[in-house]
C-alpha cells in the first residue's frame, strides 16, 4: 500500500511537472509586433477616410485629375505597407502540420497551410484592390454617391481587419 501512494505521489508530481513546464512555455503563432505598420495603418486609413469623405456626394469624371494624385499616393503607401508587414518572419504552425499529416494518411485534402503570411497583408491588399478599382471608376465615368457609399463600407471592413489585428500583436 506504502508503495502504491509513493507511485501515486511521484505520477502527481510528474504530471504537475508537465503542466508547469507546457505553462511557461511560449509558442509564437503570429508575427511580432511592429509599430512601424500600426502607425502606417493608422497614417494611411486616416487618408483614405479623408479622400472617401470628399468623393462621398459623387463625382465627375471631368474632375478626376483632381483626385487622381490623391488615389496614386494612397494604392502606393498601401501597397508599400502590405510589403512592410508581409516581410515579418511567420511562426510555423506545428498544429496545422499535424493535422494535416493525420488527414492526408486518411486520404482527405488537407487544410490550407497559408502560414506565409499574416491575415492584415490580405486585408490591406483588399483596401489597395477596392481604392484601385474606385480609381478606374472614377475615371472612366465618375463615381455616384452609392457607388461611394460601397467602396467606403468595403474599405472601412478591411481597414479594420487589418488593424485590429495588427494592434492585438502589440499584447
Amino acid at each position: 500500500m506504502i508503495v502504491a501512494m509513493r507511485q501515486w505521489s511521484h505520477v502527481r508530481l510528474l504530471v504537475m511537472a508537465v503542466f508547469l513546464s507546457l505553462a511557461g512555455c511560449a509558442i509564437q503563432l503570429a508575427p511580432p509586433y511592429d509599430k512601424n505598420v500600426v502607425d502606417g495603418l493608422s497614417s494611411v486609413s486616416m487618408e483614405t477616410m479623408t479622400l472617401l469623405a470628399a468623393t462621398s456626394q459623387g463625382t465627375e469624371k471631368s474632375t478626376f485629375s483632381s483626385r487622381e494624385d490623391k488615389y496614386n499616393t494612397l494604392i502606393g503607401k498601401l501597397d508599400a505597407l502590405a510589403l512592410l508587414a508581409g516581410a515579418r518572419p511567420m511562426p510555423k504552425n506545428k498544429a496545422t502540420d499535424t493535422i494535416n499529416k493525420l488527414l492526408e494518411k486518411r486520404g482527405v485534402k488537407p487544410m490550407d497551410d497559408d502560414d506565409s503570411i499574416p491575415p492584415s497583408v490580405h486585408s490591406i491588399k483588399k483596401v489597395s484592390e477596392t481604392l484601385t478599382k474606385m480609381r478606374d471608376t472614377d475615371k472612366k465615368q465618375g463615381v455616384t454617391a452609392y457607388e461611394a457609399q460601397a467602396f467606403k463600407g468595403q474599405i472601412v471592413i478591411y481597414f479594420d481587419q487589418a488593424i485590429t489585428y495588427e494592434n492585438f500583436l502589440q499584447r
